[in-house]
């Protein structure tokens, strides 16, 4: 009797066991992680916000009024080999090596006379501006054809004593690549014979010069940042950023 009692309560319970782990089962939750997708739209991204003090970068000496960035270490081994300057020579030079990368370089426009004032005023400085006769204008386009800037070639009519690369970038300086890509062919085809282990003061090479001006600018406040390097190949460097209404106006400028 006790035996046909026994066994409906232990099936009994093993029923509600099995009931009881299903119901906690299905009650559970899955646990789902879920990412924050990039946003790689440009139109939606904004410029960097500036800080209230600029800070030194890569160890370079800033001025006082720190606008500039003096880089003073131009001590090269081995020696470098200058290279002369010539309207001629040195536009065609510029416009093969640059071909080579994909931009294109048009045919140079001479100006002299009266025109000197109207179309290649580049120095604020009366005597430097007073001291151009001649000047050779270019400009230069990306591989769609899209226009970057000009790279400008003043002096006597004999020869140049400055070549200014100038290029207008958008506020995100979507095109800062052509940007390293021009000046890097102007120092190569007009300063010296650059190899790898040959720098620009303290730095590795003239996309890390840009990049620490840019990277300077962009933490400061300044309306323009100017820097230099003195005594490469003979030649002074100079190199500056402004930002204006369009983004950033870039200026290489190379002087005897």
């Amino acid at each position: 009797m006790k035996q046909k009692i026994l066994v409906p309560v232990i099936f009994g319970i093993a029923i509600a066991i099995i009931l009881m782990t299903v119901l906690v089962t299905i009650n559970q939750k899955p646990i789902t992680v879920t990412e924050k997708p990039i946003n790689e739209n440009p139109i939606n991204q904004k410029p960097i916000p500036t800080r209230e003090q600029p800070i030194p970068i890569n160890n370079t000496v800033v001025s006082i009024n720190d606008t500039i960035i003096n880089i003073n270490d131009t001590a090269i081994t081995p020696p470098i080999t200058p290279i002369d300057l010539s309207y001629t020579d040195s536009n065609s030079i510029m416009k093969s090596s640059l071909a080579s990368t994909g931009i294109s370089m048009s045919s140079s426009i001479k100006i002299s006379g009266d025109s000197i004032a109207k179309y290649c005023t580049f120095f604020s400085d009366k005597d430097k501006q007073n001291s151009i006769k001649y000047c050779t204008s270019t400009e230069l386009k990306d591989s769609d054809g899209k226009f970057l800037g000009n790279i400008h070639m003043v002096g006597s009519m004999d020869s140049p004593n400055a070549v200014l690369g100038i290029i207008q970038t958008d506020p995100y300086m979507s095109s800062l690549d052509d940007i390293k890509t021009i000046y890097q062919v102007m120092v190569e085809s007009l300063v010296c014979d650059c190899s790898q282990d040959q720098k620009l003061g303290n730095l590795e090479s003239v996309s890390a010069w840009i990049d620490a001006t840019k990277s300077h600018h962009l933490e400061g406040k300044h309306i323009t940042t100017h820097s230099e390097i003195d005594g490469l190949a003979q030649k002074q460097l100079v190199l500056e950023v402004t930002t204006n209404t369009d983004g950033y106006l870039w200026k290489f400028i190379i002087t005897n």
